[in-house]
């Protein structure tokens, strides 16, 4: 009930505009803060006129959110300054507070984020501004070549290279081996985990492209309303334009691909993939398990009855304790392509993430107890303490082992 109180004596308060004479006479600072109030109203009603289309219910509920972050940034907590529809339409659909909170306090991080990189590239920009240009000539009419001099090369526009890129993958298309993206997992994701799965497959289809050997992606079982697709069409803009390279389908992948050249890759099965097959069609599922953690593409491939397969990951790999094997859609489509031109599992394995591995984990605690003499003394500590097993000393057990039943002390 405190902060239903507190959100309405809010209400009471900012509703309460200064008038125009007191505003002039004031400092223009005051002025600045009504301008910005008024104009945060209009945006506000904007937002609600287009969620809540004149919904009563809808209409309060959103406006007593809105509230509740603006007394948020009142009292200094983590909001950030301007939420768009769809970030509204979202904060609407959590019932309880600690899921807000945790909702606008990632909206703010985000935000903050997005600052200070704009404020470093201004920085940057200004600095190269004013930063003169070093001129080494050694006779008065000698040439000078760099950034703000001539070229001996033509300059190749980004707009190019988008292009040339682009048309890798259209032959791709045409005569590169099928690789299937599973977009079946959406419904067991947040929005959070939805987001990042859309941000992993705009990361797969640019490597892809930029391949020697690309593959030919098929997207399947996709939701053209759900909030994948949403995400990603911000993230790829021209994504459904007609010369896009790139395959979307509603379907599901057994109604395009033969049954028997499918091959589900899935961390959770026991059979490894020892060999590439170039006949084969592999499928990736396309999903982040930071909250659900069942084998849901093993138990997808079963009722499919497809076959499956798992990267040999502990054969070329030592894993660190507490890792999961789990790995995004980003590394498994680079590991196969990798894979696919040389066959060699140790070049193709590079893209797993380092802090994975036990050697990162071994070097990280070599650098702390190198920094830190305490911290080197208490991990030895612990070491003796673990040692000793049922009240014998590791010298003892070792003593202890090697007797045998012929020892005189056992007759």
């Amino acid at each position: 009930m405190y902060w239903v109180r507190s959100i309405f004596n809010h209400l009471k308060t900012q509703r309460k505009i200064p008038p125009v004479q007191k505003v002039v006479n004031s400092n223009s600072m005051i002025l600045n803060q009504s301008y910005r109030f008024i104009s945060q109203l209009d945006e506000s009603d904007k937002i609600i006129q287009e969620l809540c289309k004149n919904d009563a219910e809808l209409e309060k509920k959103l406006r007593i959110l809105m509230l509740e972050v603006e007394v948020m940034r009142q009292d200094g907590r983590y909001a950030p300054n301007s939420l768009n529809t769809n970030q509204w339409q979202h904060l609407m659909t959590l019932h309880s507070r600690n899921q807000r909170n945790n909702y606008l306090t990632y909206l703010w991080k985000t935000e903050k984020a997005r600052e200070n990189q704009k404020a470093k590239k201004e920085a940057r920009r200004k600095e190269f501004e004013e930063s003169k240009p070093e001129e080494n000539k050694e006779f008065p009419d000698d040439l000078l070549y760099g950034l703000t001099h001539q070229a001996l090369f033509l300059r190749i526009r980004d707009q190019s290279i988008n292009n040339f890129d682009n048309y890798r993958a259209l032959q791709a298309i045409k005569y590169g081996q099928p690789v299937v993206i599973d977009c079946s997992y959406e419904e067991h994701m947040v929005l959070r985990e939805t987001v990042n799965s859309a941000k992993q497959m705009t990361f797969v289809f640019g490597d892809n492209r930029i391949h020697k050997d690309p593959f030919d992606i098929h997207m399947c079982n996709v939701n053209l309303r759900g909030d994948f697709m949403k995400q990603l069409r911000r993230n790829i803009p021209s994504l459904e334009e007609p010369w896009f390279p790139l395959n979307i389908h509603t379907k599901s992948y057994l109604d395009i691909f033969p049954k028997d050249k499918l091959v589900y890759l899935t961390p959770h099965c026991r059979e490894e993939l020892t060999k590439f097959d170039h006949d084969a069609i592999y499928i990736v599922g396309c999903m982040v398990d930071k909250v659900n953690n069942e084998p849901l593409s093993l138990a997808k491939a079963k009722r499919d009855g497809i076959k499956m397969a798992k990267l040999p990951l502990d054969r070329f790999l030592e894993w660190a304790p507490g890792s999961k094997k789990n790995l995004n859609i980003n590394h498994m489509i680079p590991i196969l392509s990798d894979l696919k031109i040389s066959g060699d599992w140790e070049f193709a394995l590079r893209h797993i993430p380092r802090r994975k591995l036990m050697e990162t984990k071994i070097l990280a605690m070599q650098k702390k107890i190198k920094n830190n003499a305490l911290l080197k003394e208490d991990i030895f500590r612990n070491l003796s303490l673990k040692s000793k097993v049922k009240g014998f000393s590791l010298k003892e057990k070792k003593l202890r082992s090697r007797k045998s039943l012929y020892d005189d002390d056992n007759v």
